[in-house]
């Protein structure tokens, strides 16, 4: 099994980045991209509303990018290999419902908005307020600029329900099965003047007990590693929106390359979390050789200085990689962040350059 996270952003260099970026679940591990779509939008075309956008097929919509990323995937993995595709709101497509899953291929997106449905609630969100609260859970939340770090209580509600078409839509299923789960934060958990968690989870996959209904929450809390990536490109040690390029081109062959680049850091950091992962190709026999002796070199005399990780396991170079980058080693310090890791990257690559040149083979 593996999650495929898809997510659309929009930088300032006047253009738009869709990723669809896969996850091993099960190490927590970022596999690499399986779709990339850099574009623009078209100037000085009409509005929505002058377009009649509503009447226009899926295939002419942005958002088709959504359907496009998902069909990309498909054709690039195994035929054995078992997908979840997560999406936010923006991902809410019915077309995607009624194109994507299949029966290695499920769909985990969060709710846009209340749907028709068959039956006598009519409504989606209706259902979700007409059923009662299967378990709860914990949850932990990463602290951000309007969120504080904690554990939250989330209470657990799921059904199956059939959504409806849109009349306007001209799809092969009218109606489509799926289970819906809703995560609400518990009020004893939520602090003062902030909004709780609550997330409405459409899924293909068959919801019917509370641990499969964990299991999709937590596979959902995955998305962070998608924003978290977005974070690393524009603001923390890449900042691709300050680059000065003229040319539309060369910008999105720079966007491409910071994402490979930042991918790697990220692949880095996330190994201090899994401290037996193992490198998996990512250095060569040569690079891991220049490791041993960069290792040998920056290591400490006392026991706290010394490198902690099995050697030529991920977080073993990440270890090295980071003292390069100015981070001293002591626990004391925290871990080595992603400016730190960028930072003793490109060291690392300038130095691995010079070791070829002199060495002797």
């Amino acid at each position: 099994m593996i999650l495929t996270l898809d997510q659309q952003v929009h930088l300032r260099l006047l253009a738009f980045c869709h990723p669809m970026l896969i996850v091993n679940p099960i190490l927590n591990s970022l596999i690499g991209f399986s779709s990339v779509q850099i574009y623009n939008r078209t100037w000085g075309q009409p509005d929505k509303k002058e377009r009649k956008y509503n009447q226009i097929d899926i295939e002419e919509k942005e958002s088709y990018r959504w359907i496009k990323s998902s069909i990309e995937t498909k054709e690039l993995l195994p035929e054995n290999v078992k997908v979840t595709i997560i999406g936010d709101r923006e991902n809410d497509i019915y077309e995607d419902f009624d194109r994507v899953p299949d029966e290695r291929t499920n769909l985990l997106i969060r709710s846009r908005c209340d749907r028709n449905i068959v039956g006598e609630h009519k409504k989606l969100y209706n259902l979700l307020d007409n059923t009662i609260v299967a378990g709860s859970v914990e949850v932990e939340i990463t602290g951000q600029k309007n969120r504080k770090k904690r554990t939250a209580l989330i209470d657990v509600k799921f059904t199956k329900a059939k959504i409806c078409a849109p009349t306007r839509l001209n799809v092969s299923q009218k109606n489509i099965e799926i289970y819906v789960i809703e995560a609400t934060e518990n009020p004893s958990t939520i602090p003062t003047n902030e909004v709780g968690i609550s997330w409405k989870l459409l899924t293909t996959h068959k919801i019917e007990n509370l641990e499969k209904a964990i299991e999709c929450i937590n596979w959902y809390k995955k998305r962070w590693l998608i924003e978290e990536l977005f974070r690393v490109i524009k603001t923390k040690g890449f900042e691709i929106e300050s680059s000065q390029l003229g040319d539309g081109f060369k910008l999105k062959k720079l966007l491409a390359m910071t994402l490979e680049v930042a991918l790697q850091v990220m692949r880095l950091k996330l190994s201090l979390n899994e401290v037996n992962q193992k490198q998996d190709n990512l250095f060569n026999s040569n690079e891991i050789k220049f490791l041993e002796k960069v290792n040998r070199k920056i290591e400490g005399q006392t026991q706290k200085q010394k490198n902690p990780y099995n050697e030529q396991t991920l977080a073993w170079i990440t270890w090295i990689i980071a003292r390069i980058g100015g981070w001293t080693g002591y626990k004391s310090q925290g871990p080595p962040g992603y400016i730190t890791i960028k930072n003793g990257l490109d060291r690392y690559h300038q130095q691995y350059e010079g070791f070829l040149m002199f060495s002797d083979d």
